[in-house]
């Protein structure tokens, strides 16, 4: 009997760690392995370098700089807030920094979903150049698990303006969540060959970071290459980015983590607000198409919000948030706990704030440190 317990005990343990070798529960591994998310993942998560410019183009100080001052109790919401690097850069230069515990201007800090705008100006690029015919190609076209279970009508623009209608629910927390998958998996095919049709795509809007997987698998293979070559390429060399970055990849390296992962510094952040504060336009270089910016920056209003009484969606546009506050129209990428680059056109400034916030009570589906983070560059921009 107790070589039969002993037997039957090892078999489980065996057949235990077998499991955790193949999906879908080789994430639980990988997380025993890395640990929780946090914005230093880069330190310990599979990852492709992506080199900085050969041509490093340093953001110049304006002669005002640090002079400017804000309220405290704006600063005081953002050392509560734990920001880690706060920057104003007005006109192409930077009128005020800092930097909190530990952290410099070569400090390099994961985005979270700041990078899905990444992933956006991409897929601009790509039509450009003929790699996708147009935002209104099926996503089957690219991806055979987009053939199937009433998926087939998707098409580039649902994913990205978060309008897919999959399954894919971004406030799942658990363990066996396609979030948790996707954030740990050896593989990304796995999870997203794991999406289901829920309602039909391109009516209503709701948040989903496998939106931008998919577009970061099509990605990788209409261009043939990783995502941190490519934004090394169409980025990084042609607009001066002065640090090595990082971009993670899923436990087997097959694929970037596209809908979040980028991790790079304060200053070369800011490089992709300029990039929205001239559509596209860095310094003489046109790097991602205009007419795909505008669009991209301007809320895809033909959308309806379900948690808002099915209102237009005023907020969203090609994975870039519009942050409306005071009248103005904020462009911006959005990450969790707080990694935020805003371009104020009224200003033409850029501001970026890093850091680790706690997740609050949305406020129209904005973090509601936000404002305070405009607010104080409003102060300076005065």
């Amino acid at each position: 009997m107790l070589k039969k317990i002993l037997l039957g005990f090892f078999l489980i343990v065996i057949l235990g760690g077998f499991s955790l070798i193949l999906a879908p529960f080789d994430h639980i591994r990988n997380f025993i392995s890395w640990g929780p998310h946090s914005i230093y993942d880069w330190k310990t998560h599979p990852s492709e370098s992506i080199a900085a410019s050969s041509h490093p183009e340093p953001w110049m100080k304006d002669s005002l700089y640090n002079t400017g001052i804000f309220k405290d109790s704006l600063m005081k919401v953002m050392e509560a807030k734990k920001t880690m690097a706060y920057i104003i850069i007005q006109d192409g230069k930077i009128k005020y920094e800092k930097y909190w515990d530990g952290y410099n201007e070569k400090t390099i800090s994961g985005s979270f979903s700041a990078a899905k705008s990444v992933i956006s100006m991409l897929i601009g690029i790509a039509q450009q150049e003929g790699k996708i015919k147009s935002l209104d190609q099926k996503v089957g076209d690219f991806l055979p698990e987009f053939l199937e279970d009433g998926k087939e009508k998707t098409t580039i623009k649902d994913l990205l303006t978060m309008s897919s209608g999959t399954n894919w629910k971004e406030s799942d927390a658990s363990y066996f969540s396609l979030n948790a998958q996707s954030y740990y998996a050896d593989d990304l095919d796995y999870p997203v060959s794991q999406f289901k049709q829920k309602e039909p795509a391109g009516k209503t809007w709701e948040y989903r970071s496998g939106d931008t997987q998919a577009l970061g698998l099509i990605l990788e293979k209409v261009f043939n290459s990783s995502i941190a070559k490519l934004t090394q390429k169409y980025f990084y060399e042609p607009m001066g980015f002065e640090t090595e970055a990082k971009w993670l990849l899923d436990g087997d390296k097959k694929h970037a983590k596209s809908f979040c992962c980028l991790n790079t510094t304060a200053r070369d952040y800011a490089r992709f607000g300029q990039l929205m504060l001239g559509e596209g336009l860095w310094k003489e270089k046109q790097i991602v198409p205009t007419d795909y910016m505008k669009v991209a920056l301007s809320p895809a209003s033909y959308l309806l919000d379900p948690t808002e009484n099915n209102t237009p969606v005023d907020f969203y546009g090609y994975q870039f948030w519009i942050f409306n506050h005071k009248g103005m129209k904020i462009p911006c990428m959005n990450g969790l706990w707080g990694q935020y680059v805003f371009a104020i056109k009224e200003k033409n400034a850029i501001v970026v704030r890093l850091g680790i916030s706690d997740v609050e009570k949305f406020e129209h589906h904005y973090q509601p440190d936000m404002k305070a983070y405009v607010d104080a560059a409003m102060e300076v921009l005065k």
